[in-house]
């Protein structure tokens, strides 16, 4: 064998260490930036479980959450992460892998709106008026397309069952005016 041709799997095998520490290290840099807008752990936590917490109140309206439900979800959270806001790409990336990881014991009961109260108000405070925009629209998108994977066909034409109609307005209040003012 001419040791002069790799083949493409030797090849990709030498550069994922390159390509691991290099998405680390971005990682990293957007952490050390988002924290130095005086993000508490706390609230870092809350924002990357919004995401999931809109899905799951939404998802759980009628019931236990279906698997159309759950790939709705995963799309959206998908094209998050190529948002032009970087605190959406970061907190859908993040979303998308805690995703994978839900148990049924989480999937049957619907979470606590109560944080997400005052979340829009803190990015707008910290961020901007734009970026808080950018994150609840992102957020209602979530729940939309989650509530329309629920009603199969029919969603697709854009239709919504009564109990995901509640859940998705109690999720809009949750996140304030659509103007990020008070």
């Amino acid at each position: 064998m001419n040791p002069s041709l790799w083949t493409v799997r030797d090849r990709l095998q030498d550069l994922a260490p390159l390509v691991l520490d290099e998405e680390r290290e971005t990682s990293r840099a957007v952490a050390r930036a988002f924290s130095r807008c005086g993000f508490s752990a706390e609230e870092w936590r809350t924002l990357h479980d919004a995401p999931l917490r809109a899905f799951l109140w939404v998802a759980t309206a009628d019931g236990s959450v279906r698997p159309r439900e759950r790939e709705a979800c995963r799309r959206v959270l998908g094209a998050g992460r190529f948002s032009l806001s970087p605190l959406v790409g970061r907190i859908s990336s993040e979303a998308l892998r805690q995703l994978d990881m839900l148990g049924p014991e989480r999937l049957g009961e619907a979470p606590d709106l109560e944080p997400l109260r005052p979340l829009c108000l803190r990015v707008a405070d910290r961020l901007g008026l734009g970026e808080a925009a950018r994150l609840q629209h992102f957020l209602l998108d979530v729940g939309w397309r989650v509530a329309r994977a629920s009603n199969g066909l029919l969603g697709l034409v854009g239709c919504v069952r009564r109990e995901e109609r509640q859940a998705l307005l109690s999720l809009e209040e949750a996140l304030g005016p659509q103007d990020g003012g008070g």
